[in-house]
């Protein structure tokens, strides 16, 4: 990937929550959620080469991404999405999914480092 772009941006969240911790602890699991389900759709629409399963994990994730800056993982979406329109979606499928699978896990990871 050639530009830094942010997992995700807790700025966001803090400027959401207004030091109510219950509420922000309630947007983390609502975002981690949303990603670990984003991340077993995408990846079971690969494995099962079904497009249709693949658009619409992208477009349910869609708000989420932008609501709190998952610039990565927005980032990795765009670029599948340009992968299958181009057609070339299984000639780059492995390095794609990796990146894809890093990038969630990161999410994740960085959710679960802010809670502590």
């Amino acid at each position: 990937m050639d530009k830094n772009y942010t997992n995700i941006d807790f700025t966001k969240i803090e400027d959401m929550v207004e030091d109510d911790l219950d509420f922000r602890n309630q947007l983390l699991d609502a975002i981690e959620i949303a990603v670990e389900e984003l991340e077993t759709t995408y990846l079971k629409g690969i494995e099962d080469k079904d497009s249709n399963s693949i658009k619409l994990a992208r477009h349910k994730i869609k708000p989420t991404l932008g609501l709190f800056g998952l610039q990565r993982l927005s980032h990795i979406l765009s670029e599948g999405k340009k992968l299958m329109e181009e057609g070339n979606f299984n000639s780059c499928l492995d390095a794609h999914k990796e990146e894809f699978k890093t990038a969630t896990n990161a999410v994740i990871a960085d959710v679960k480092d802010y809670r502590d």
